[in-house]
């Protein structure tokens, strides 16, 4: 029977994760984090949404429980809150999970008080690792030959960053590429939906054990953990997929520029969604710009200017007479 396709079906739990981010920009600069998702506990304990982890800079408080609004049972919630406010740019780098920044500035003036906020979240590069999955995105479609560009990726990426690393000649390389090429056309006119659904390191080996004698030694041991590093990658990205986000911001004064999705009047909050299909193939970029008077600075300029001003009539009268 037919079913849609999603990048996980084989490697994964089917997952819909709802990830909020909400950020509140204080008067003097400093800003707050909180981060809920919500879902089923075992989406919400995995790799490719991390909430961050206290370390030596700043600390994070987590809670995990049952989510009381929500009428399906095993639907939990997730929040982690930051536990004080801060003015450092926070920039999250793990190859393994959502590649983003939170960056807020404030500039003071003599009339006024400027806030940026700037957040960047990575391009996942979907189009370059596996063209192949793009045009399976929401298709209705038994095939799922978007496996094989996956594992060829996989495999080619880790025989390159292997040569950075280790020696091996190039005759070596053109024959392990050979052995790897007759392996999946074996593979593709078979069962491959169950083969694949392995670990990509387990298939690397079976598919090379015709000529392992022929290898150089440790060969097996050292381009393993390559492979489970790209594969860590791989599933953050197809665990992307059913995920949601939305970045709330809090911002004080008159907003002068956002390219914000969602503009709250009522509490001046500004919002903006984006879903896997938004960062496959681009990067995703948020800002916002407001601006605050300082009322007492203005005042008191206008004051000096009325004085001056009192000052020069009651001096040229005087002179008058």
């Amino acid at each position: 029977m037919p079913r849609k396709i999603v990048f996980f079906l084989v490697f994964f739990l089917f997952s819909c994760v709802e990830n909020l981010v909400n950020i509140a920009i204080f008067n003097n600069g400093s800003f707050s984090v909180k981060y809920t998702s919500i879902g089923h506990k075992i989406d919400l304990l995995d790799s490719d949404f991390n909430h961050p982890k206290s370390n030596d800079k700043f600390t994070w408080v987590t809670s995990l429980e049952k989510s009381n609004g929500h009428n399906e049972e095993h639907i939990w919630e997730k929040e982690t809150i930051l536990s004080t406010p801060i003015k450092t740019k926070l920039t999250f780098t793990n190859p393994s999970s959502l590649q983003y920044d939170i960056d807020v500035a404030k500039n003071s003036y003599f009339f006024w008080d400027s806030y940026t906020f700037q957040s960047n979240v990575e391009n996942l590069q979907i189009d370059l690792k596996y063209p192949e999955i793009v045009n399976f995105l929401n298709i209705e479609e038994e095939n799922l030959s978007w496996l094989v560009p996956a594992k060829r990726y996989i495999f080619s990426e880790s025989m390159r960053l292997y040569r950075e690393n280790f020696f091996i000649d190039q005759l070596t390389v053109d024959r392990i590429n050979n052995q790897i090429d007759t392996y999946i056309s074996y593979v593709e006119e078979k069962d491959y939906e169950k083969e694949f659904s392995r670990k990509s390191s387990e298939i690397f080996a079976d598919a090379l054990s015709p000529m392992s004698r022929r290898l150089p030694k440790n060969f097996f041991t050292e381009i393993t953990s390559i492979i489970d590093d790209l594969e860590k990658e791989f599933e953050k990205n197809t665990n992307l997929m059913l995920d949601s986000f939305t970045f709330s911001v809090a911002i004080p004064g008159n907003l002068r520029n956002t390219n914000a999705t969602l503009i709250s009047d009522l509490d001046n909050t500004l919002y903006w969604e984006f879903s896997f299909n938004d960062i496959a193939t681009n990067h995703f970029n948020m800002y916002a710009h407001s601006v605050v008077i300082n009322n007492l600075s203005l005042q008191l300029f206008l004051l000096i200017i009325l004085i001056v001003f009192t000052g020069f009539i009651w001096k040229k009268r005087l002179k008058k007479e």
